[in-house]
């Protein structure tokens, strides 16, 4: 966001604190001299500064639509008064969420979206050989050694190897693309692309660039499926571990998952249904019908010009 706004020359008192490393060393100053702090990343320590500088305001910036992790944006706010805690909102079910469940005001909800969507609307698709599908997960919590029993790495293994998608994508000339979760990448989670056959394994930092090529995303309940579908791309959504009988804090995400509706009649628990309609859409040109693509876009409030939408929510704030 920064960059783009920096372009414009609307960067005048605004200070960008990349890494969280040394945070209160780095930070702490800043504040001190600030009317109003933006992040997108929930530190409780961070908060209490906050509460206990009078002058100085909060602005949340999600670094993603908050639907299906209702459990951490219930718990977000804390230590923050409703006069500190400003939040941008980017769809109407966040809104209606803040609003019903958690009590806010509209004064404290600003309409906007995601900065990095701007980016999305303005990279041009490279010429690529073949088509490509997408595939990330989100990751999980619990320790490696349960990790590799569990159900997780037992049906992405199988996935990534059934041997009727490979043969039906290599028949279409469409790529198969694998990209690890980061979380899993640091945990040393590490996965050995010689023991997948057609798989395409690309770390995290070619993740915007598959989402923009690819047309298709494969995930649990990963938020870049938000990316995909501003984009209007289909997305499926494999609920790879859900009869898992692990009983872990993400199990409580799923929970909240499996009641919402939001997965646009493609949500699946069986694999031999989700490569169904993989071939489904592959066979379709990947296009979406009207009905989803209109349910795609009522998720989201605006889908231009959102980097200079919060510059002038981060300016409003800043001079109430």
């Amino acid at each position: 966001m920064y960059k783009e706004l920096f372009k414009k020359n609307k960067t005048k008192n605004l200070i960008p604190i990349h890494s969280y490393d040394n945070i209160f060393e780095v930070i702490y100053p800043y504040l001190l001299n600030s009317k109003i702090l933006v992040n997108s990343y929930i530190d409780l320590n961070i908060q209490k500064i906050v509460s206990k500088v009078n002058y100085l305001k909060y602005l949340f910036l999600t670094h993603a639509i908050g639907y299906f992790k209702t459990k951490i944006i219930s718990e977000q706010f804390i230590y923050l008064k409703e006069d500190k805690r400003n939040i941008i909102v980017s769809s109407p079910y966040e809104y209606n969420f803040y609003k019903s469940k958690l009590k806010y005001r509209d004064k404290y909800m600003h309409k906007g979206g995601l900065p990095r969507y701007d980016k999305l609307n303005l990279i041009q698709k490279s010429i690529l050989e073949n088509k490509c599908i997408l595939i990330s997960f989100t990751y999980r919590k619990y320790p490696n050694k349960i990790y590799n029993k569990s159900l997780y790495k037992k049906n992405l293994e199988i996935l990534l190897n059934n041997t009727s998608l490979i043969s039906f994508l290599q028949s279409k000339n469409i790529d198969l693309i694998y990209i690890q979760h980061h979380f899993d990448f640091l945990r040393k989670r590490p996965f050995n692309p010689n023991l997948f056959q057609y798989v395409k394994y690309r770390n995290q930092s070619f993740l915007s660039h598959y989402i923009n090529q690819c047309s298709l995303f494969i995930t649990d309940f990963s938020t870049i499926s938000f990316d995909f579908m501003f984009l209007n791309k289909p997305v499926l959504f494999y609920l790879i571990d859900l009869k898992d009988n692990i009983n872990f804090e993400e199990k409580e995400y799923m929970k909240y998952d499996k009641t919402k509706d939001l997965y646009f009649e493609n949500a699946f628990t069986e694999q031999e249904a989700l490569i169904e309609k993989i071939k489904y859409y592959a066979i379709n040109d990947f296009k979406l019908k009207e009905e989803l693509k209109k349910k795609y876009n009522s998720m989201f409030f605006y889908k231009t010009n959102i980097t200079e939408r919060i510059a002038h929510i981060i300016n409003n704030i800043s001079n109430s």
